[in-house]
């Protein structure tokens, strides 16, 4: 897919030892960045939030050789400067500004009510817990609310620790201004979110994973046999396709200003991804009955992915199934090429941001009475409440870090064990933040230059594993701490170890409140999102073969089939551990793509019904294939959440004649969509135990 080395089939290259280690080094270590961050968006992240840090350092020590700001200012402005950029997540530099201008607000009012109130230590911890109250409950109403309320948070326990007072208003304002936009730079001129080219760039990294399991293919087709380590290399490498395909395809804007695209260059590309993925999976499934031809594998590596197209080359013409599979695999990376376009894309032009969901939805039915969407801030707010009780035994001064603990453990959780989860990597990044910058304090001390130079760089990693993982995101944090600590002349190794024991309070009472409180059981959430998208499925093949449904109500089940999966894939996280788009967890992802890719064909059902009445023939074809389907999703529902945790990562199966695509197909595109469905099921329900 990208240009392979100049070798005619069969010949080897041959290296020297050193050249060779060099090589194999190097490549590793770009292979492992490529997979970790394929569109750079880790990286891009990281950078932003460390320009718009120093940013607003250096406009802070401008500012201070003119007019001194009160130490809560500067406090202030450090705090909004990170948040927001890495807590202002709206679509689009427009919304993005008001969220922070309120932002800002929020968090200068906050913390002069905050200083206000401190000399009255019980009216301000209760003028706190009700903040932390209402900033729990806005986030259901987006991702705006998610911010400010973030803000307001923080902002509030900042001014109970530095006492600004009501005359300093203009100074934290001012101070919030600076802060704020240094972020709006950052995020919307120098390091801005643009769709196309992160989809670009990781649409380059697939076909870098494709190629290099092209040449394993070479590679064996040449020796007439497979390696010994075949089977660890080529799951170990559809690991990686499959995570970084599926990020790819979350940045196609499959909502465009006509609704959900269910047809055309945006359903295509999506499909497309899917195609390829599957085609892959077909080719190297097959690789123990047949391996290509070198010729036709040499002729697909010399081609580059952007320039594939459907005609194929000589070495396709003829040959077994092995090749057609290998056609498929160009097939599909050729839709791709047609679907997207030349940059820029009209895919990406077009689209429109969809309006922000409710971050924090309401969590099952009323219980005692209490509605819904009361249940979650009444969990953070009694968590809280806890540790600031605890936290403030143990220390008078310290008790933050156990509230902070409490009240971030539930950010972005739905069940208890979720939340256990967050609970127990923020604990466990401490631990290993603590013990790590006891000692890079201590080597650093007295070594002003050096530990000053290493806070933006620890601060940068941080903030590079903030999507990856939240545990080594807290252990770089801790570290910087440290170090900023020792800058001060404030660092002590009981210091560390006080923040340690106020994370473990924090994270406990997190823990206790998630599951005496409201409590919502993984197993439950995922049984019931599990039997949604499954009706949803169901819904979709009945309407398809209904004579008296019209068009719009195969499409509107299409859409609601992909809603329903986008819950069920929130629902099932805490089963595979801490996760996000970019990391891997193994089984759980790897059945997701069966749903995922079931999703998808329904979409292509949707399409082939909306371009003309089916005949009564094709309608008896799609009925008896509904049929089949909705007998193995009844097991699949009956399994509910032991479908995760039953049999082993499902493969493939065996390849048999390629599925239709969709784009190329009418009619018959409806019958072998549900055929592929079919074949999904199949995989999915080999996993169950017998009967």
């Amino acid at each position: 897919m990208v240009p392979a080395p100049a070798t005619q089939p069969g010949q080897e290259l041959v290296i020297s030892e050193q050249a060779g280690f060099q090589n194999r080094l190097s490549s590793h270590v770009m292979d492992r960045l490529s997979a970790a961050d394929p569109a750079l968006s880790r990286l891009r992240m990281a950078a932003r939030a460390l320009f718009a840090l120093m940013l607003t350092v250096i406009v802070l020590i401008a500012v201070h050789q003119v007019c001194p700001l009160p130490v809560a200012a500067y406090g202030l402005a450090i705090l909004l400067s990170f948040i927001g950029t890495i807590g202002i997540r709206d679509a689009g530099w427009r919304r993005q500004t008001v969220t922070r201008a309120l932002a800002g607000l929020m968090g200068a009012t906050a913390s002069i009510l905050a200083g206000a109130l401190a000399p009255q230590p019980v009216v301000a911890y209760l003028v706190f817990l009700s903040v932390i109250f209402v900033s729990v409950y806005i986030r259901r109403y987006g991702m705006r609310w998610l911010g400010v309320g973030l803000v307001a948070f923080m902002a509030y326990f900042m001014g109970d620790y530095m006492h600004p007072v009501p005359s300093d208003a203009g100074y934290m304002l001012l101070a919030a201004a600076i802060a704020l936009g240094s972020a709006q730079l950052a995020s919307t001129l120098l390091f801005t979110e643009d769709p196309e080219r992160d989809f670009r760039r990781a649409l380059r990294t697939i076909d870098h994973r494709i190629n290099l399991i092209l040449r394993h293919l070479l590679q064996a087709s040449v020796n007439g046999k497979l390696p010994p380590d075949d089977r660890m290399t080529v799951r170990t490498q559809m690991t990686e396709l499959r995570e970084i395909l599926l990020m790819a395809e979350g940045f196609v804007p499959q909502i465009t200003p006509q609704g959900w695209a269910v047809e055309g260059a945006t359903a295509d590309l999506a499909g497309g991804l899917i195609d390829l993925l599957l085609a892959v999976e077909r080719l190297v499934r097959y690789r123990e009955t047949e391996l290509p031809p070198p010729e036709a594998l040499h002729a697909l590596l010399t081609e580059s992915g952007p320039t594939v197209s459907t005609n194929h080359p000589s070495a396709f013409a003829s040959g077994g199934e092995a090749v057609q599979l290998l056609q498929e695999v160009r097939r599909a990376r050729a839709r791709i090429n047609v679907a997207l376009g030349p940059a820029p894309s009209p895919i990406f032009a077009r689209a429109t941001a969809s309006a922000p969901a409710a971050v924090q939805a309401a969590l099952g039915p009323s219980r005692l009475g209490i509605p819904a969407a009361f249940h979650r801030p009444i969990q953070v707010t009694v968590a809280c409440g806890l540790a600031l009780a605890i936290g403030l035994m143990l220390s008078p001064t310290r008790w933050y870090w156990a509230v902070v603990t409490a009240y971030i453990v539930f950010n972005n959780t739905r069940t208890r064990a979720d939340t256990a989860i967050r609970a127990m990597s923020r604990a466990a990044g401490t631990f290993g933040g603590v013990v790590a910058g006891t000692l890079l304090a201590t080597l650093l001390h007295g070594h002003a230059l050096a530990a000053g130079l290493l806070i933006p760089v620890v601060f940068f990693l941080a903030v590079y594993n903030l999507q990856a993982s939240y545990g080594w995101m807290i252990f770089f944090f801790t570290n910087g701490l440290a170090l900023l600590y020792g800058l001060m002349g404030m660092f002590t190794p009981e210091l560390l170890v006080l923040r340690l024991s106020e994370t473990l309070i924090g994270a406990l009472c997190g823990i206790a409140a998630a599951f005496l409180i409201f409590p919502v059981r993984t197993g439950g959430a995922v049984d019931a999102a599990m039997g949604d998208f499954l009706d949803a499925l169901d819904e979709l093949m009945a309407a398809a073969c209904d004579k008296k449904k019209s068009i719009d109500s195969i499409t509107g089940a299409a859409l609601k089939l992909d809603h329903k999966y986008g819950a069920l894939a929130v629902a099932v996280r805490p089963l595979g551990g801490p996760w996000s788009v970019v990391t891997k967890f193994g089984s759980v992802r790897t059945k997701l793509l069966l749903l995922v890719s079931c999703a998808h064909w329904a979409r292509v059902l949707a399409s082939a019904m909306a371009d003309g009445d089916a005949t009564d023939d094709e309608r008896d074809a799609l009925a008896r294939l509904a049929a089949v389907a909705m007998e193995k999703t009844e097991r699949l529902r009956m399994a509910g959440a032991g479908w995760f945790a039953a049999g082993d990562t499902p493969e493939p199966v065996p390849y048999k004649d390629p599925a239709p695509s969709a784009g190329t197909l009418k009619h018959g595109a409806a019958i072998g969509a549900i055929e592929a469905i079919n074949d999904l099921l199949d995989r999915a329900v080999a996993q169950l135990e017998p009967g």
